[in-house]
C-alpha cells in the first residue's frame, strides 16, 4: 500500500488509522468490537481503541 501511495510505511499507517477510527465512531462501540473480534491481535489500535485481549497463560 505505502508504495503505491509513494509513502512511507508509518505515514500509510497512520493515515489508515485516521480512516479506521473516525469510521469506528460512527458505527459504534458495538459493530466495531464485533469487527474487531475476527481480525488478529492488534488490530484494536488502527481503530483507534486499546488491545485489552488478555494474554495467552
Amino acid at each position: 500500500m505505502a508504495r503505491n501511495l509513494n509513502t512511507t510505511l508509518a505515514t500509510a499507517r497512520w493515515d489508515a488509522s485516521c480512516v479506521l477510527t473516525a469510521l469506528a465512531d460512527l458505527v459504534g462501540e458495538d459493530l466495531t468490537a464485533r469487527l474487531l473480534d475476527y481480525l488478529p491481535r492488534g488490530y484494536a489500535l488502527l481503530f483507534g481503541r486499546a488491545d485489552l485481549t488478555p494474554a495467552a497463560a
